[in-house]
């Protein structure tokens, strides 16, 4: 009776033994998890920028608990010149050929709480900086007052250096699926306007010319004078610098 006894404490405290090593390994199993161990990378698209001829990908990747770096490469295949951009009135008729280039975006992101086991998840704020270099062909047809009509042909490109900070909130929809929101990602720029004529421009042509400018950007309600300066026999340049805007909405994968 004592053995018998004795086999069935045996058992029981075997039993709790190894329950009590199951406990803990799934214990060490979900910390690993809550950790990011799991799904520490993540391949995004952002559709949004699909509406303005722009293929956006980024890349996530978790450094450690609730923090995350980020590298997003856009490039934009094709687009015409906003309806913004066209001044009435002007001495200057501009028309803007085929707009391509391209966009580099690192960025370091701290979530503001823990998160879930899954993948990266809820509210977070960010630090990046921007690279953008576009280009485009231009026809202007000039008519200086009193004189002849001139026509003139250049390429444009435009190159941004800036930095800024994001807000956003990614949404797990499945064990791997997920939904960035980036809402607000407010930056400021400096930008680098260079134009390449086709032959020798005048003064008044580029003094008409950043008049055309001027009146864009009043269009958005920033305070900047551009003058472009003659830098050479037919070509012109400027820089200058204001603040500009991130957001999108992105599709991702975890893995």
């Amino acid at each position: 009776m004592k053995k018998v006894s004795f086999l069935i404490l045996l058992i029981i405290f075997l039993s709790n033994l190894s329950f009590a090593q199951t406990e803990d390994f799934q214990k060490d199993k979900y910390l690993k998890r809550a950790e990011g161990y799991k799904y520490p990378n993540i391949i995004k698209i952002n559709t949004l920028a699909i509406a303005f001829s722009n293929i956006s990908v980024s890349y996530e990747r978790m450094l450690a608990r609730r923090l995350s770096i980020i590298v997003s490469a856009g490039y934009k295949y094709s687009g015409r010149e906003p309806k913004v951009f066209v001044v009435n009135g002007s001495t200057i008729d501009a028309k803007l050929d085929k707009i391509t280039g391209y966009t580099i975006t690192p960025e370091l992101r701290y979530y503001l709480k823990n998160c879930e086991p899954r993948l990266l998840e809820g509210f977070y704020i960010g630090l990046y900086l921007r690279y953008t270099h576009y280009s485009s062909g231009a026809n202007f047809d000039y008519f200086p007052e009193g004189q002849l009509q001139e026509f003139y042909h250049s390429t444009v490109t435009l190159s941004e250096v800036g930095a800024g900070f994001q807000l956003g909130y990614q949404l797990a929809l499945w064990e791997r699926f997920n939904i960035d929101f980036m809402f607000f990602g407010p930056r400021f720029s400096n930008y680098n306007l260079i134009y390449e004529f086709d032959k020798h421009v005048s003064e008044q042509f580029l003094g008409d010319l950043s008049d055309y400018i001027n009146e864009v950007i009043d269009r958005f309600g920033l305070d900047y004078e551009v003058e472009l300066k003659q830098s050479g026999d037919a070509r012109a340049s400027n820089s200058f610098s204001f603040a500009n805007m991130r957001f999108g909405i992105s599709f991702g994968f975890a893995f």
